[in-house]
């Protein structure tokens, strides 16, 4: 998978350019998990099942980028920095649900998802060895959940806990790292 982690011409970014960068390679960094779970030979039943998991993998995504860069801007600056790519995402989120026969979510059910996500991941610490084992957990049930719980997802959660959500936050850092300019230990 080929990620842009950089800037090619060096030039002041407006920080809703900076975020929705972020925003798109998130998505690529979902795309690539739900990837690999068929390698594994998890099993989807549809393609808007798959849609959903991306979904929760970029509300995932943002809550773990919402906490790496909370120390390094200012409030109001991550404030609308996570605002852009929220809306970012959801743009993404509907363009991919609008390829798919089925009907997709509403807008307005998408930002009740992120809302409600917003506020189940507070209860939850991040701290500098990454997020907590409660989040993995819940972000992970949130996929069980999805995926059913037969013979072929029974491992789901595991897999997204110590494989997928691990990989995509590695990514993720190097992204911010390379686009926003915020650097890690």
């Amino acid at each position: 998978m080929r990620i842009v982690h950089k800037w090619h011409k060096e030039q002041e970014r407006e920080l809703k350019q900076i975020a929705e960068s972020l925003a798109y390679n998130s998505w690529k960094f979902t795309l690539n998990a739900v990837r690999n779970l068929q390698d594994e030979q998890f099993y989807f039943t549809s393609k808007v099942e798959g849609m959903e998991v991306m979904t929760e993998m970029l509300i995932f995504l943002m809550q773990v980028t919402d906490r790496l860069v909370y120390e390094a801007m200012e409030p109001e600056a991550r404030s609308q920095f996570i605002g852009a790519m929220a809306y970012r995402l959801l743009d993404i989120i509907l363009d991919n649900y609008a390829d798919l026969p089925e009907q997709g979510p509403e807008r307005t059910d998408l930002v009740g998802l992120i809302n409600e996500r917003a506020i189940d991941y507070a209860d939850f610490s991040y701290g500098e060895e990454g997020p907590s084992y409660h989040f993995l957990r819940y972000f992970g049930e949130k996929v069980g959940a999805i995926m059913g719980k037969d013979q072929d997802n029974k491992w789901v959660i595991d897999q997204m806990m110590d494989i997928e959500a691990p990989d995509a936050i590695d990514a993720l850092k190097k992204s911010i790292e390379g686009i926003v300019g915020i650097t890690f230990e």
